[in-house]
């Protein structure tokens, strides 16, 4: 009998008798919300066209929109899938604007805010849900001397970005 065929028929033997493999664990779901998580953005109407609209991402990158005024389709609820790397940006650009140390509530007649203040111009709201909950920071842009301003600005603009607001929300 050849060496090799004996090698062969050894090794085919072994494994026929290997355990069946584990199964592989549940993959978390590619589509739809998941729960106790949630990056989101808000803007409000100003006098002139800004639109209104809030976006939610999920750590599968999964995002929630409602669209109103001035937006590409007003009045809708949309979902759908953005690119990889956008929930990982989001949470990046809260974690740079340091978000769980910034004031709640940036909003004309807080304290927050500060006393020189513009009119037309929208508000956002920025949450993030986590397993430990909820954290909500509401912001007026024409609060000019708030302390925070610099940063939430920025965060605005980052989370816009991450976010894709400009590919699904202006027209």
């Amino acid at each position: 009998m050849d060496i090799r065929f004996l090698a062969m028929a050894i090794l085919l033997g072994l494994a026929a008798c290997s355990p069946e493999p584990a199964p592989a664990p549940n993959p978390p779901p590619t589509t739809g919300p998941i729960p106790d998580t949630g990056v989101g953005l808000s803007q409000t109407a100003c006098f002139g066209t800004c639109p209104v609209y809030s976006i939610t991402v999920y750590p599968n990158e999964f995002y929630q929109l409602e669209s109103g005024r001035f937006t590409r389709n007003p009045d809708t609820s949309t979902t759908g899938t953005l690119p990889a790397g956008s929930w990982a940006a989001a949470n990046a650009a809260l974690q740079t604007a340091k978000f769980t140390n910034l004031p709640t509530e940036v909003t004309r007649g807080s304290p927050a805010c500060g006393d020189r203040l513009v009119s037309d111009l929208p508000s956002a709201t920025i949450s993030e849900t986590t397993i430990a909950g909820l954290r909500t920071v509401e912001y007026y842009a024409g609060c000019l001397n708030a302390a925070d301003k610099p940063a939430l600005d920025q965060l605005v603009s980052d989370l816009r970005t991450a976010l894709q607001v400009d590919d699904l929300v202006t027209p």
